[in-house]
């Protein structure tokens, strides 16, 4: 693999959800933060890219057809990448079922809606690392997902 490859590998994400516009939509965000973005519209097809790829950051909702998010986080516990992602599970979900998620390998919640315009920052900071400004930026975003998020107080309990 040459020096290049490796870095793309290192700066891919995968989207993984049922919503096309939502894909769309976090696909492009991610391509005009440079750098490579897979999609899935369902577990099976994130399982898919996962066996291809390794991922820096997978954006990956909850609730989706043939296999869901959770299907999604299981199978990473039985087959982990050699890399581990970054996972952000990306749900509308107000009941406490989310908290249900690993967080050995779930890094944060990000909760529907959220501010498009902060997700760049997020992810950019994912794959990156945390800059002192980024994290300021992050902290104070207007959308208290994002907030949460970065402080750590995504509503999960310990």
């Amino acid at each position: 693999m040459t020096q290049q490859e490796e870095l793309e590998q290192r700066q891919r994400v995968l989207v993984a959800d049922d919503d096309q516009s939502i894909r769309q939509l976090v696909s492009t965000i991610v391509k005009r933060e440079h750098f490579a973005v897979d999609a899935a519209a369902d577990g099976l097809e994130a399982i898919e890219h996962l066996r291809k790829h390794e991922y820096a950051v997978v954006l990956l909702d909850l609730m989706m057809p043939r296999m869901d998010g959770f299907g999604v986080i299981e199978w990473l516990k039985d087959h982990p990448p050699m890399i581990k992602p970054i996972i952000i599970v990306v749900t509308a979900y107000a009941d406490q079922r989310f908290k249900e998620v690993d967080s050995e390998l779930v890094s944060g919640v990000l909760r529907k809606p959220f501010e498009v315009a902060e997700l760049g920052n997020l992810i950019r900071a994912c794959v990156t690392g945390f800059t002192e400004e980024l994290s300021q930026k992050l902290f104070f975003s207007k959308d208290r997902a994002i907030r949460d998020f970065v402080s750590g107080g995504n509503d999960r309990e310990s």
